[in-house]
């Protein structure tokens, strides 16, 4: 029924251009916008294809929004998921435990502010912890960077997020322009909380 709608509309179209003048000069387009809004075929289809446009923008925004959905879930999922092997090492006594505790509480309470400059001071602060942390856990390299280097893929499940938090952290230190969100940096600190508990240090 559209289609042959469609095709109605087109010739009739055409016939009214042919009509009024040549098809193709600098009024094309206005005599075809005048045609659209006096030809009541033209009329409802064009009202039909917007509600149809409506409802497909309804439809991606739904399946968008399940999709990001499900990426929650499984990175959830993931977070949970029964512990690799890591060194031996890397399991602390119940003291040094305790005391990281204390230095990740004192950082986490950073995130209490209302300024930004307290939440870049949390990231870097986070960062040098966990830094701190891989050392004592027997990750060799002579910086962060070269720690993270030198982990062989599946030794760590919080890797992936480790670098992000570590690559965001490069950008605070390094870039003076450059703006922290509260939500970026309370991510940062998620994912080095998970690789703290990973490693039994929290």
């Amino acid at each position: 029924m559209l289609y042959e709608h469609l095709r109605q509309i087109l010739t009739e179209l055409f016939a009214t251009l042919l009509r009024e003048g040549p098809a193709w000069d600098a009024s094309l387009p206005a005599r075809v916008g005048d045609f659209v809004r006096t030809n009541p075929t033209a009329g409802s289809v064009t009202t039909l294809l917007s509600q149809i446009a409506l409802v497909v923008c309804v439809a991606l925004a739904a399946f968008i929004a399940f999709v990001a959905r499900q990426k929650s879930i499984v990175r959830a999922k993931q977070g949970v998921a029964t512990p690799v092997a890591v060194p031996e090492t890397s399991t602390a006594p119940e003291g040094q435990a305790g005391m990281l505790a204390a230095r990740w509480s004192a950082i986490v309470q950073h995130l209490e502010s209302t300024r930004e400059g307290d939440w870049k001071l949390a990231v870097l602060e986070a960062d040098k912890l966990v830094e701190d942390a891989l050392a004592r856990a027997g990750f060799p390299g002579d910086s962060f960077g070269d720690r993270l280097t030198n982990i062989q893929p599946g030794t760590l499940r919080s890797l992936d997020g480790i670098w992000w938090a570590h690559k965001v952290r490069n950008r605070v230190a390094h870039e003076i322009d450059y703006f922290l969100r509260y939500t970026e940096a309370k991510q940062v600190l998620g994912y080095f909380e998970t690789a703290l508990v990973e490693l039994n240090l929290l």
